[in-house]
C-alpha cells in the first residue's frame, strides 16, 4: 500500500470521523492460565476510499501533532462502549474493554466529564474499561496529569501503564503512580533469549511486588506463551491467539465459542489469584503481606472442591520435590487424594479446609518415603463450589538436616560472640536459661526465681546509679505491652556494667519478644558498645538526664 502523505490525513480526518470511516478493531486479551479471554484492546483504524484500511502508524502521530487526537480517541471510546452495550444485547458480554488515551488527551480540561458521559449514555460501567496510558505521557504537566488521573482512580477506572519499559523512567512511575495493571512493551520479546527471560522475569517479579496485575502483549511464538505463564504473568496479548478482530469478527467469535469468554465471576476469582507472586521467593507469605527471607520457591496452584482436587499451575521445583515423596507425576498424586488412596488423605484434607475456611496460612510437616516434608497452603480466591489454594512444598533428607544444623551452629555461634551474654526467660513458666556469655560470669539463672535472678545480676554487675531503672526495663509484668506497643518486636536501653570488673562501662540491653508455642518467652541480649559510642552516651547522660531516669 502507498503512503498517506500528511497533508491528506488532514484534510480527510473530519469526514472519515462523521462518515464511520474510522472505527475500532478489538485485539482480544486472554488469561494466560484459562486460556479465555478476559479483555480486548480497542485500536483504531481507518477505512479510505482511496488507500483502503489504514493502520494507527498512519495516522495516530499526525494527529497528536496537530492536536487532533482528543476527537479521534472519544470515538474509539464511543464506539467500545456501543460494542459492550451490542454485546451485552446478545447475551455475550465481555466485561473489559481498554482504550488508549493520548498525551494531548490530558490538555483537554473536559477529559474526565467526557469519558464519564460517553459511558452513562451506554450504561457501561467504569470498571469495565481500562485506560492505557504511556508512561512518556505522565513526563509532561506532572501536576496536571495527577490530578486528572486521581480523578479516575477515585471514580472507580482502572488505570493500565502502557508500553512499559520502553522510556526512561518507569521507575520513578512505578512509585507516583497506583496503577492496576503493567503493560509490557513487545520490545521485550524481540530477540528472545535468556537474558530476555530473566529482565521479563525481574519486571514481573517486581509488579507482583508492588500489587499490579501484568499483561504482555506482542506474544508470537508457543515458546513466548508458555515462559510467560510460567512466570506468573496473568494475560497475554498477540497474534500468536488472536489477529485484531472487526467488531462483527468479535461477535461471530463470541457466537461460535461462548465459553472462550471469560464471566464476571471467573474475572473476580482469578484476579484474586493473579495477586500471588510466582517468582517470590516466599509467594505465600507475600500474599498475606508478610516475608521470610530464608523460604524456598517449590510453589503450585491447586483448586479444590468437595471431592476432588486438581493442579492448575506447577513449577519444576515443586514436580522434583513430588518425586522425592515418591509420587512419579501430578497424575498420581492427584489420584492417590481425589480416591483417597493417601495414608496422608485425612490430614491433607483437614489441612485445605481450614486453609480455606481461614484464609490463613496452614501448615504441615510428615515423613513419606523416608523424606520429611514441609506443605504450606494458603486460599487465594473462592468461587461457590470450589476455591484456589497456593502450596508450597519443602522436602528435606538427613543429610541434608545435618549439615543444615551444623551451619545454623556455626552461624548461631559467630552471632552470639558479638553480645557479652544472652538469656531466655519464660516468665508464665518463671524460669531462665543462660545462652551464652563471653564473661566468666556466676550462674544467675539457677534461682527459685526468675526476679530473684534478675535481682542478684542486677545488684552484682549494674552500677548502683541504674540499678533501678535496669529492674524496671526488665519489669516481666509490663514487658510486653511495652515491647507490642514500641511495634519493632523489641525495646533496648542503655546501662552502665562491670561484668566482674572495677570500672563501669556503657552496654545496651535489648529485649526480644519471641514465638514459642503460645507462651510468652524474650531473649535478653546485652552488647559492649564501642568507645566512641561509650563516649557519646556517656556525654548525652549528663547533657540530658532525663532521658536515663
Amino acid at each position: 500500500m502507498a503512503s498517506v502523505c500528511k497533508d491528506y490525513i488532514l484534510e480527510h480526518f473530519s469526514e472519515a470521523l462523521e462518515n464511520g470511516c474510522i472505527f475500532p478493531f478489538f485485539h482480544p486479551i486472554y488469561r494466560t492460565m484459562t486460556g479465555k479471554i478476559t479483555c480486548a484492546e480497542a485500536l483504531a483504524r481507518w477505512s479510505d476510499p482511496q488507500y483502503g484500511l489504514l493502520s494507527p502508524a498512519d495516522f495516530i502521530t499526525i494527529l497528536e501533532d496537530e492536536g487532533l487526537i482528543f476527537d479521534l480517541d472519544m470515538t474509539i471510546l464511543e464506539k467500545a462502549c456501543k460494542m459492550y452495550s451490542d454485546l451485552k444485547v446478545a447475551g455475550h458480554l465481555l466485561h473489559s474493554f481498554s482504550v488508549n488515551l493520548s498525551r494531548q488527551d490530558f490538555k483537554h480540561e473536559e477529559l474526565f466529564d467526557r469519558v464519564n458521559q460517553i459511558l452513562a449514555s451506554y450504561d457501561v460501567p467504569h470498571e469495565s474499561i481500562k485506560l492505557e496510558i504511556t508512561e512518556s505521557l505522565m513526563l509532561e504537566d506532572l501536576e496536571s496529569f495527577k490530578r486528572t488521573f486521581t480523578r479516575f482512580t477515585d471514580a472507580g477506572y482502572t488505570v493500565w501503564i502502557d508500553d512499559f519499559g520502553s522510556g526512561y523512567s518507569s521507575l520513578n512511575m512505578l512509585q507516583n503512580y497506583s496503577f492496576d495493571l503493567l503493560k509490557l512493551d513487545m520490545l521485550f520479546l524481540r530477540d528472545f533469549s535468556e537474558q530476555k527471560k530473566k529482565m521479563i522475569a525481574s519486571v514481573i517479579n517486581l509488579s507482583k511486588s508492588l500489587g499490579f496485575h501484568t499483561l504482555v502483549e506482542g506474544v508470537e511464538e508457543k515458546e513466548q506463551l508458555e515462559f510467560l505463564r510460567d512466570a506468573g504473568c496473568e494475560a497475554v496479548q498477540g497474534y500468536l491467539l488472536a489477529k485484531p478482530l472487526s467488531g462483527q469478527e468479535l461477535s461471530d467469535l463470541f457466537e461460535d465459542q461462548p465459553s472462550l469468554v471469560e464471566t464476571l465471576e471467573d474475572k473476580y476469582y482469578w484476579n484474586s489469584i493473579g495477586q500471588l507472586n510466582l517468582l517470590s521467593a516466599n509467594p505465600l507469605e507475600e500474599f498475606e503481606g508478610e516475608q521470610d527471607l530464608y523460604a524456598s520457591n517449590q510453589v503450585a496452584l491447586l483448586e479444590i472442591s468437595e471431592e476432588s482436587m486438581k493442579h492448575v499451575y506447577v513449577n519444576k521445583s515443586y514436580l522434583d520435590c513430588l518425586v522425592e515423596l515418591g509420587y512419579p507425576s501430578l497424575e498420581d498424586l492427584e489420584d492417590a487424594f481425589n480416591n483417597r488412596k493417601s495414608d496422608q488423605y485425612l490430614m491433607l484434607k483437614k489441612m485445605m479446609d481450614e486453609a480455606v475456611g481461614t484464609g490463613m496460612i496452614r501448615e504441615i510437616e510428615y515423613i513419606n518415603n523416608d523424606v520429611f516434608y514441609r506443605l504450606r497452603a494458603k486460599l487465594l480466591a473462592r468461587m461457590k463450589d470450589h476455591a484456589m489454594v497456593a502450596l508450597k512444598l519443602s522436602t528435606f533428607d538427613s543429610d541434608r538436616e545435618i549439615e543444615t544444623a551444623k551451619e545454623m551452629l556455626s552461624y548461631g555461634n559467630a552471632l552470639f560472640s558479638t553480645y557479652e551474654l544472652v538469656v531466655m526467660f519464660y516468665p508464665d513458666c518463671n524460669t531462665a536459661n543462660r545462652i551464652y556469655t563471653t564473661h566468666n560470669l556466676p550462674v544467675y539463672d539457677r534461682e527459685a526465681t526468675i526476679h530473684i535472678s534478675l535481682r542478684k545480676f542486677c545488684e552484682a554487675e549494674v552500677a548502683p546509679m541504674d540499678q533501678e531503672r535496669y529492674m524496671r526495663f526488665l519489669d516481666f509484668d509490663t514487658l510486653k505491652d511495652r515491647i507490642k506497643a514500641g511495634k519493632r518486636g523489641f525495646i533496648s536501653g542503655f546501662f552502665r556494667m562491670c561484668w566482674g570488673q572495677e570500672r563501669y562501662n556503657w552496654y545496651v540491653a535489648r529485649v526480644t519478644l519471641l514465638p514459642s508455642a503460645g507462651e510468652f518467652a524474650i531473649m535478653l541480649t546485652i552488647q559492649a558498645l564501642q568507645q566512641e559510642e561509650s563516649d557519646c552516651v556517656d556525654r548525652l547522660s549528663h547533657e540530658h538526664p532525663e532521658y536515663f531516669v
